[in-house]
């Protein structure tokens, strides 16, 4: 894993990037700083735009913060060691005690379980949940019933959708409440998100601060501008379009 990208050693756990050395800013941060977590068979590189969005609008380097995790379909008990440790080192680097997290698809229910595992509820200021199966998927259920639990269909056993059968499953442990600690919570799902097929509200939070429904695919809930404004919004406490002239944006 490439650590080139961030102001400390990961001894090759992850990767990733952040910081201001990394996007070119004044060192120090007046925003709670913000870790992106990617999904199944992606990388950090999935949150570029965001941090650019977000360095348009103020933000510094330090406040930008992404994670790549050591495999592409990782199990969800390696998310959440690799995420306690990266996120350990954003906050001794930044001098916050608490972060914000923004994730998408699995990154959401990783997110979910390193909180839960680790118990790091104060460690957590705002979460964004985009995409993901906080109550499982039908074709999660399917994969799992198949015998499809490598690789790409790791996660199958974990997301199944029927986990409500079984008291003692990881998502029936994560979802007797589901919006714990001190944190604000969110979440965004699409309407023409294929995933969630006969669970279209799978990615819902019951407790949550918002949970918004965009016409978009599970991508465009991550990427689509109007995604991008919301939490920016949610995380900033400002309209995008609040600092518009306060810093010459024309987009």
């Amino acid at each position: 894993m490439d650590d080139s990208r961030l102001p400390w050693k990961s001894e090759g756990g992850y990767g990733g990037w952040g910081g201001h050395m990394y996007h070119g800013t004044d060192a120090g941060t007046e925003h709670t700083p913000v870790v992106f977590v990617h999904g199944n068979q992606r990388d950090a590189c999935d949150w570029e735009g965001h941090a650019e969005f977000f360095l348009k609008r103020s933000y510094r380097g330090d406040a930008l913060w992404a994670i790549t995790f050591d495999d592409g379909s990782p199990s969800h008990p390696s998310m959440a060691d690799q995420l306690d440790d990266f996120v350990g080192h954003v906050r001794e680097v930044t001098g916050r005690e608490r972060v914000a997290v923004v994730a998408h698809s699995l990154g959401v229910t990783g997110t979910r379980y390193w909180l839960y595992e680790h118990d790091r509820y104060d460690w957590v200021e705002a979460f964004v949940g985009l995409a993901g199966a906080n109550h499982g998927t039908v074709l999660s259920s399917w994969a799992a019933d198949a015998g499809l639990t490598r690789g790409t269909y790791r996660m199958s056993p974990f997301l199944r959708a029927d986990y409500v059968d079984d008291a003692d499953h990881p998502l029936s442990r994560l979802n007797e409440d589901e919006t714990p600690g001190e944190i604000d919570y969110y979440t965004v799902r699409g309407t023409e998100d294929p995933l969630f097929w006969r669970c279209a509200d799978s990615p819902a939070l019951e407790g949550a601060e918002e949970n918004v429904v965009l016409p978009v695919d599970h991508d465009g809930v991550r990427a689509d501008r109007r995604s991008k404004e919301l939490v920016f919004e949610w995380l900033s406490g400002h309209h995008p379009y609040d600092l518009r002239y306060h810093v010459g944006l024309l987009d």
